[in-house]
């Protein structure tokens, strides 16, 4: 099995992952950390570190689209498994993906819930089941990105990579297309703590990355034979704004209101229990903004 690290000026994080990466109960893997041209002290970072399961594949800066695939070129385990230079990983996550992806053969990808920690807090649950996969992936990811394992197999013969159109939200586009080669789903344990800070890629490249969503659920809805939903339509159920400058209980009351079209239509064009759970959690997380005096 292999993990896999893309790493960019990530010195400040790095030595808290790898530990966490190496210290799994599962101990047979190696752990691919693909620097891609760091001018920060993230190599001396990796050459402290005296494991011989941990391998440096160093490269000119090509971005993490780039760094990601050349991760997919070098990586020699059966499995891959997925982890960001800046975040955590809980104990146990890889023997009980593992132990999944061995049970059910038809398993393409394999992620788990996650926890924020950082400049916000708290857990997020994952869709479960196949089914449930699919009704997310309508409207968004249905994976945290980097707490999944992924059959590489299914890679090889599929072709599939990491698409540079769809830069910053490109997990979302392998879903996507992943899922026309098997199943996918997620374990009910917590198996990825994701950091929350100013500078992360996600909060840099907002914009982009709303664009890139907005592409892929349009395409994949017609490519599933669904009716895309319009892009204000999913952008305001996805990324709502809160008023500004309104006491809280108007505020939140806007909100609601807001919201209360985009998630029927959510709901009316694929009814299911993950689709109302997705668009509940979006209102609630929508609320909890105008608590915060977003």
């Amino acid at each position: 099995m292999t993990v896999l690290v893309p790493a960019y000026n990530a010195g400040r994080y790095l030595r808290p992952m790898l530990d966490s990466v190496l210290s799994q109960d599962f101990r047979d893997f190696e752990l691919l950390v693909i620097d891609d041209g760091s001018t920060d002290d993230t190599a001396a970072v990796l050459a402290a570190v005296r494991d011989p399961r941990l391998r440096v594949v160093r490269q000119t800066n090509t971005g993490l689209v780039g760094a990601l695939n050349r991760g997919l070129d070098e990586a020699r385990g059966e499995f891959l498994a997925r982890m960001d230079a800046d975040d955590l990983m809980p104990a146990g996550r890889l023997s009980a993906q593992l132990r999944a992806m061995h049970d059910d053969p038809a398993l393409v990808v394999c992620g788990t819930d996650y926890e924020l920690f950082g400049a916000l807090t708290g857990r997020v649950r994952m869709p479960r089941t196949d089914a449930a996969c699919r009704q997310r992936l309508l409207l968004s990811s249905c994976h945290c990105g980097a707490s999944v394992m992924i059959r590489r197999s299914v890679l090889d013969r599929s072709g599939v990579r990491f698409r540079p159109e769809f830069a910053h939200a490109e997990d979302y586009r392998m879903w996507a297309e992943l899922s026309e080669h098997g199943t996918l789903g997620n374990l009910p344990m917590l198996g990825y703590r994701y950091r929350i800070y100013p500078e992360q890629v996600s909060a840099v490249h907002a914009e982009e990355q709303r664009r890139a969503h907005l592409r892929i659920a349009r395409e994949h809805a017609l490519a599933a034979g669904v009716r895309p939903l319009p892009d204000r339509t999913l952008g305001t159920l996805l990324w709502p704004r809160p008023p500004a400058g309104v006491a809280v209980i108007p505020a939140a009351a806007r909100t609601v209101a807001a919201l209360a079209g985009p998630s029927a239509a959510a709901l009316v064009r694929r009814p299911g229990v993950e689709t109302a759970r997705f668009t509940g959690r979006k209102v609630v997380e929508a609320l909890a903004a105008v608590r915060r005096g977003r």
